[in-house]
This record gives C-alpha cells, structure tokens and sequence, in this order.
C-alpha cells in the first residue's frame, strides 16, 4: 500500500520552489497548501537533502543502519545542528 499525501508532489515542489527562489515566505507558502508551517520547513529540508526525490511515493517506511543512527544521535549530542539539520544531513525522514 502506497503512502499518500494530501498535497501532490507537483505542488509540494511547486511551491518549495517558490520559496528557494525567494518568492513566497515559509508561512506564504503554508498558507498556499494550507499545511502547518513545520510541514512546510520539513519539507524544504527533504527537498534539499534528496531532491525532487524526496516527494516521491513509497511503499514502505524507511529503516535506518544502527550505524547511522548512532552517528545522527552522537551529531545531535554534539551540538552540529538542529535536529532537523542532523536529520538533512543523515537523509532521516522523521525527527
């Protein structure tokens, strides 16, 4: 069973394109999907980790080595960014 998403991945990237472009703010751009803001911010920090990828459908969740998990946590622990840039850097979906 596919994973489905209210917002189309056409207009998912429409619109986080609009806002690397400069041209709608991050509430704008809420506003325009009618989606909270964290979604919005989750969803451009995808888009720069994976690409047009990132708003593809698929068919089961993603599982992570303990390997990178640990390397995530450690980072987080570190102090080497917010959670939702350790999670970008570690190409982690879900905080």
């Amino acid at each position: 069973m596919l994973h489905k998403s209210k917002v189309s991945a056409k207009d998912k990237l429409k619109t986080i394109r609009k806002y690397l472009a400069g041209k709608i703010g991050q509430r704008a751009a809420a506003r325009e999907l009618e989606v909270s803001l964290a979604s919005i911010q989750r969803w451009i920090k995808q888009y720069e980790a994976e690409g047009e990828a990132a708003f593809l459908p698929y068919e089961k969740n993603r599982t992570y080595t303990a390997e990178v998990k640990t390397k995530a946590v450690l980072s987080y622990l570190n102090g080497e960014g917010s959670l939702l840039d350790v999670c970008k850097n570690y190409k982690i979906r879900s905080p």
